[in-house]
């Protein structure tokens, strides 16, 4: 029987948890690809956090070259130019190079000092300006932007009212640019996740920060350049934790997970296989306990039949030989009669239907009564009564009790071999009534202990259960009757040290 469940035990476990098992060693192999993967991943969200920040700043330039592209074609008014300088504070300057190469100033917030250094860079820059020509020609406008002294100029091409190609310079502060136009971008973007900062690529002197508690030099988790501005970058990274120690963060917290899964199924496993074993020994119980009646009634049964067969072809002549035949025919009949009682009424209790006629009684007298009914069964045994004299009373069903009583008596006879001295005392403590059964007989293990109260429990150390016949009912009976009466039963013992067992029944409680 062992073998089968410890098979059973063994399919379960390969069914289950290999699969599993093999899962995440598996996913603890690829840790280092999977950290890899989740560090692209970031990375890539990152890059197009910085894509999406130089598209901003591309659409607010669009912005401005369409506003100036409406004023070229209706110099007249100067509204449209009014408002563009006035609500952006960023433009120190915009020119205008008619014809590629004469600068008109058509702007200025009141620093002029630039031009000739505008006119230097056209006539410089001839090539890079017929290149912004020929991709406005191709209907695609490209922004180019030069350094100078005081900030940077942003240059593109637009058309006038004579439909002639001309270049536009708009001269920015480029810090207040960032800071008017770009800050609330990048405070959207970073929120309480992300650290972000706007530098010089070449002396890393800071441009912009979202916090300004920022240290001056760190690594950023990725760093990208500002498409208009080529001489600024972009630096983002995680606020708390660097990309790569999430990624190790999520995959350990996915292992960790496929860990306790895989322990919840090892707990259900167990549970399934406690379950199955505890079945698979209740019903060997069950059969040892058919087995065993039977066998405790056939024996009755054979003398019964034996000697009423003798005394019904009349071989026996002597009365007194006859009388003793009765008196075996009878006492077998009670014995049997007292075997179905214990049965029927373990299933009663069992079931809850077994009635209990509890009063007003004492334990003295109960155990006195019981060992006067059956001192005769008993005459092979020392049995000593130490009574109580100051015993409370309690409230007790008398038959239950003197059953459990009368079992208990009765295993301490079945099980002392030898020396078969019982003592039987009462006593109270705390409130509570008890009557002691102390034999010196074989004693019990600490292990059998735990179980000698379970339903057709036997102990088979040492053949017990066949040297001594029993039904494995009688202990169930008696801890079903303390229940029933808000008692307990307590057992002490050693192997070969004897054993006690002690009823405790509450007391009477005297109102005042």
């Amino acid at each position: 029987m062992k073998k089968s469940l410890n098979k059973i035990l063994a399919g379960l476990t390969l069914l289950i948890l290999l699969p599993l098992a093999v899962a995440i060693l598996y996913e603890y192999t690829r840790i280092n690809e999977n950290e890899e993967l989740i560090t692209s991943v970031y990375k890539e969200q990152l890059e197009t956090i910085i894509s999406s920040v130089n598209y901003y700043s591309e659409d607010i330039m669009s912005n401005w070259a369409g506003r100036i592209d409406v004023w070229m074609m209706h110099p007249s008014d100067s509204t449209v130019l009014k408002l563009l300088t006035s609500e952006n504070s960023s433009i120190l300057a915009i020119y205008a190079a008619q014809r590629s190469t004469d600068l008109n100033t058509i702007y200025s917030s009141g620093n002029e000092g630039n031009s000739t250094f505008v006119s230097q860079l056209l006539e410089k820059e001839r090539q890079t300006i017929g290149k912004l020509i020929s991709y406005h020609k191709s209907n695609y406008r490209k922004f180019h932007s030069f350094e100078t002294p005081d900030g940077v100029l942003m240059t593109f091409i637009t058309v006038d009212k004579n439909l002639e190609y001309v270049p536009i310079l708009i001269e920015l502060d480029l810090r207040q640019f960032i800071h008017q136009h770009i800050s609330s971008r990048i405070q959207d973007i970073a929120k309480d996740k992300f650290l972000i900062r706007i530098f010089h690529e070449e002396s890393g002197a800071t441009v912009y920060t979202s916090d300004k508690e920022m240290p001056s030099h760190m690594t950023f988790d990725k760093e990208g350049g500002m498409w208009l501005f080529p001489g600024l970058s972009i630096g983002i990274t995680l606020r708390n934790e660097s990309i790569a120690d999430l990624a190790s963060r999520r995959v350990k917290e996915g292992l960790i997970l496929a860990a306790l899964v895989m322990a919840v199924l090892v707990v259900g496993i167990w549970f399934i296989y406690s379950s199955v074993k505890k079945e698979v020994n209740l019903a060997q119980i069950k059969s040892e306990f058919i087995s065993n009646v039977s066998h405790e009634i056939r024996t009755p049964l054979a003398l019964i039949s034996m000697y009423a067969e003798t005394l019904e072809m009349g071989r026996v002549n002597s009365p007194e030989k006859a009388r003793e035949y009765y008196q075996t025919i009878n006492s077998e009949s009670q014995r049997l009669n007292a075997m179905v009682d214990k049965i029927l009424n373990f299933s009663r209790m069992e079931k809850g239907r077994y009635k209990f006629k509890t009063e007003v009684c004492n334990l003295n007298n109960i155990c006195a009564e019981v060992l006067g009914n059956y001192q005769e069964h008993y005459n092979g045994a020392d049995i000593s009564f130490n009574a109580d004299s100051l015993l409370p009373e309690i409230l007790a069903d008398k038959v239950s009790v003197s059953e459990a009583l009368l079992n208990l008596i009765d295993n301490a006879v079945k099980y002392s071999r030898d020396n078969k001295k019982i003592e039987i005392t009462t006593g109270h403590e705390d409130r509570m009534c008890f009557v002691e059964v102390k034999d010196n007989g074989i004693g019990i293990s600490k292990k059998d202990q735990k179980h000698i109260f379970d339903r057709f429990y036997r102990v088979t150390r040492q053949n017990l259960a066949n040297e001594v016949k029993g039904t494995g009912l009688g202990l169930s009976i008696v801890c079903e009757t303390m229940k029933a009466h808000k008692g307990r039963v307590t057992v002490q013992s050693k192997p070969g040290a004897g054993s006690s067992f002690r009823l405790y029944f509450p007391v009477i409680r005297k109102s005042n």
